[in-house]
């Protein structure tokens, strides 16, 4: 009977290991995908005068340093393999790979600026599935493990689910808000009349509010939230 649970804690430990292993492969080659966004352009000074694809690079690439760093710190500390966890991995990988792409469609059609207005809503949109799976991993790793974790390491994966939680809620309320409610555009036009850049305001404005937000109540202490694991 006692031989059961420590095969049963070695299965766990391969399985989230082959997972860990996989992910990083597919998070290697988004970064690689990642470079398919950058187009040599027709003229040299273009990029200067429209060098919304190497800044469009740098954020992107920025965003998937920091969804591979909390994709580690989940599986070091919280994971639990469940069917649930196991699935919300794959489809976080899937959104990942999907708002790469996204962000060559925007580079794209940008300059034609109902279509790269739907680019940057797409982009957004597999940012907010990709991090909330994230955020349901840790979520759920935090429930499950809470009586093995540290008081440190609870702060701080609550912290850190707060503020994931709070920018991902943001931004979806942001891209939903987009269309009719708040269709308000920003627009970035070189000397040329190009369109450079374009997105709605209200991702942008969401998307910091609820960051913000999540900051905020991610300074909570964790004695704040002690009916977050019931039995």
């Amino acid at each position: 009977m006692s031989a059961l649970p420590a095969e049963t804690a070695e299965r766990r430990k391969r399985v989230t290991h082959r997972l860990e292993a996989f992910s990083d492969i597919v998070i290697g080659f988004s970064l690689a995908q990642l470079t398919l966004s950058l187009v040599i352009p027709v003229h040299v000074i273009d990029f200067v005068q429209r060098p919304l694809g190497i800044i469009a690079f740098l954020v992107t690439f920025v965003l998937v340093v920091r969804f591979w760093w909390l994709h580690f710190v989940i599986f070091e500390h919280y994971f639990e393999p469940t069917r649930l966890t196991v699935t919300c991995n794959f489809i976080a990988l899937a959104s990942l790979i999907l708002q790469i792409f996204s962000l060559q469609l925007y580079v794209h059609f940008v300059p034609t600026l109902a279509e790269g207005i739907v680019a940057s809503r797409l982009y957004f949109g597999f940012f907010v599935l990709s991090y909330g799976m994230l955020c349901v991993m840790l979520a759920v790793g935090l429930h499950q493990r809470w009586g093995a974790l540290t008081a440190g390491r609870r702060q701080a994966g609550l912290q850190a689910a707060l503020r994931i939680a709070g920018t991902v809620a943001g931004c979806a309320v942001g891209d939903l808000l987009s269309t009719h409610v708040m269709p308000q555009v920003y627009v970035l036009a070189n000397s040329r009349g190009d369109v450079v850049a374009a997105f709605p305001w209200a991702i942008l404005f969401f998307t910091l509010a609820g960051t913000l937000a999540g900051f905020v109540f991610g300074r909570l202490r964790p004695e704040t939230f002690h009916r977050f694991r019931t039995s």
